[in-house]
């Protein structure tokens, strides 16, 4: 792209415009001479920012601690457009298009008028107060040099340890501090960080160890400026202690959450927020919905969402089994819990999988024949199950006598009579009583009628009558070699992978007081607490009334599901700074174009 920086000069009687040329791919904009675009006003600091031309667009980027004004909002980086104002204290730069589609135009106008009374406001200068300037300098250099060189110097000959339990300085002043325990293996080594002497560090040498370390957003779409910062140690105090390493102030987080419409992130998904009491979203969950194509699909809805529905294909009422008056198993009448199934992982952030077998089983009997009644079949695929019958009913019929198989081929299948699933004592799997001979071999057209008829009876019982019906839904298709289908059942594991909660912290708590699982009737009810349930305790970083909580209390800042910093941040031979696929990243840590780009050019030039 072509870019045109128009000097626009009021000369009181009209305007004056000069136009140049840029060459290259950064314009920087400040006070020094050195710059592109050069304001002469002492408020603006030397190096303000910098105009990138990336393709065909127009980026503008403050350094760090300064800003600007587009269209009248505060920004810190900003893509322009054709026809936006840019605002310097006062001072502007206008986009405009060019004559062809390649080519824009940088309008600098520069208001001096404003100005000039201001630096003839104040006539009395220091010198014409006859204060003795020189010899007070000298002596306040003579002391700052006592204080801080000779004195602490002393400790090298008469001991530091001794020093420092007098009231005299030591050579604390020296010292940034101790470094952070998780740091302590250094030692004494500072150029393990500090790797160019008298700079601070930079984030390179950060990932030289935490190269696993992940970014915030996705860098590819959002770039790599992250407002608060561009270095590390914005957001990680090093030499402070004991005292954590990590900053937890709502600023980390509010620089740009608070107005998200601000730093061009506006969207329906995320949402602004600056302070958990008082401006906060309500919650959002992410629920494991089983779709028409048969396929586990993601699905974020809002808590307070009437309509929700978790679609696990799982029949299950809670509040049947948290009868306050207890409900039958084979023990008698127990009482059950929220904890009786629900435990919660180590840590406290994640509850463990309910399974039929550590949680259902002790009353969710699978018997199958009203013969063998402490008989169960394993909990499985209807294949495996039907397998297994016939399993069981061929082994069945090859140790009875046959007149007694003639009776029981001639008789018309049993039906089991149907009762609450219940524990019995001893139970077996039918599969003990399977032996490990090859029961595949051909048998008598007696023994097949006498095997189909028991298998079918027995299958009828538990996918259509009385046991896996109970909890699953099952639909019923005799074209297929097994006619029962059994919807999968998928249970939310993560209901809000954006934040964390730890139930170990509030395990004085009660489960009901959260989750209102005692007048749930149905596995499709959605029991995940609002926002206001957790307001009744926790309020924001200044609140009075209720527990101080920052948004990293529930929140992380280097997310999982984004690549880690330390693979898109590397140094080249030469020293540059590159990402993985070999683009040029400048000081702010924006991809300018690929390297070979640049080298291509420079060959040009040579």
């Amino acid at each position: 792209m072509k870019l045109i920086i128009r000097f626009v000069e009021n000369t009181g009687s009209g305007k004056q415009t000069h136009d140049t040329v840029f060459e290259g791919t950064r314009a920087t904009i400040g006070r020094g001479t050195d710059q592109s675009i050069q304001i002469m006003d002492n408020r603006i600091p030397l190096a303000h920012s910098v105009l990138i031309i990336n393709g065909n667009k127009l980026l503008l980027k403050a350094q760090s601690g300064y800003n600007f004004t587009v269209n009248d909002r505060v920004a810190r980086s900003s893509e322009l457009q054709d026809d936006d104002v840019v605002d310097f204290l006062g001072h502007h730069l206008v986009i405009r298009a060019g004559t062809d589609s390649n080519e824009r135009i940088v309008e600098v106008s520069i208001e001096n008028s404003q100005l000039d009374p201001l630096r003839d406001r104040f006539k009395t200068r220091l010198w014409q107060l006859n204060f003795p300037i020189r010899k007070i300098s000298w002596a306040l250099f003579a002391l700052i040099l006592t204080v801080s060189v000779v004195i602490p110097s002393a400790g090298f000959l008469i001991g530091m340890e001794f020093l420092r339990i007098t009231p005299l300085p030591d050579d604390s002043q020296w010292l940034a501090g101790k470094l952070h325990p998780t740091h302590a293996f250094i030692g004494d080594d500072c150029t393990y960080c500090h790797t160019t002497p008298f700079t601070p560090v930079r984030d390179e040498d950060c990932l030289t160890c935490h190269l696993s370390v992940n970014h915030h957003f996705d860098t590819k779409f959002h770039g790599r400026d992250y407002k608060i910062g561009d270095r590390c140690a914005d957001c990680h105090r090093e030499h402070s202690g004991k005292d954590t390493i990590t900053r937890s102030d709502q600023a980390v987080c509010t620089v740009c959450h608070k107005n998200l419409d601000d730093i061009g992130l506006e969207s329906e998904v995320l949402r602004s927020a600056s302070d958990f009491l008082y401006d906060h979203p309500s919650f959002r969950v992410t629920m494991q919905n089983f779709s028409t194509e048969g396929t586990w699909q993601d699905e974020r809805r809002d808590v307070w969402d009437d309509e929700m529905i978790e679609v696990s294909n799982l029949l299950f009422p809670h509040d049947l089994h948290l009868d306050p008056e207890g409900i039958d198993s084979p023990d008698g009448s127990i009482e059950m819990t929220c904890g009786d199934c629900h435990v919660s992982e180590k840590g406290g952030l994640r509850m463990k999988t309910v399974t039929m077998e550590q949680h259902c089983a002790n009353c969710h009997q699978l018997n199958f024949d009203p013969a063998t009644p402490d008989r169960v079949v394993p909990h499985g695929s209807p294949t495996e199950l039907l397998r297994t019958l016939r399993e069981y009913y061929a082994f069945q019929f090859l140790h009875s006598d046959s007149l007694t198989s003639q009776k029981l081929s001639d008789n018309p299948p049993e039906v089991r009579e149907a009762r609450r699933p219940g524990r019995r004592r001893n139970r077996q799997l039918i599969t003990d009583f399977i032996p490990v001979e090859n029961t595949s071999v051909p048998v008598t057209t007696q023994a097949a009628a006498f095997i189909d008829d028991k298998v079918a009876a027995a299958a009828n019982n538990l996918f259509e009558r009385q046991t896996c019906t109970i909890c699953h839904d099952i639909v019923r298709d005799d074209t297929q070699a097994v006619p029962w289908i059994v919807a999968p059942v998928k249970l939310t594991e993560d209901w809000m992978p954006m934040a964390e909660f730890s139930h170990n912290s509030h395990r004085n708590m009660q489960c009901l007081g959260c989750h209102e699982a005692d007048i749930s009737a149905e596995a499709a009810d959605v029991l995940m607490p609002d926002i206001g349930s957790c307001r009744t305790c926790h309020g924001g970083e200044n609140a009075d009334d209720r527990l101080q909580s920052s948004c990293t209390a529930c929140h992380k800042f280097h997310l999982e599901d984004q690549g880690p910093m330390g693979a898109l941040i590397m140094l080249d031979d030469d020293g540059n700074m590159i990402d993985d696929q070999g683009n040029f990243i400048d000081e702010m840590g924006n991809i300018i174009e690929p390297l070979s780009e640049l080298t291509d050019q420079a060959d040009d030039k040579d």
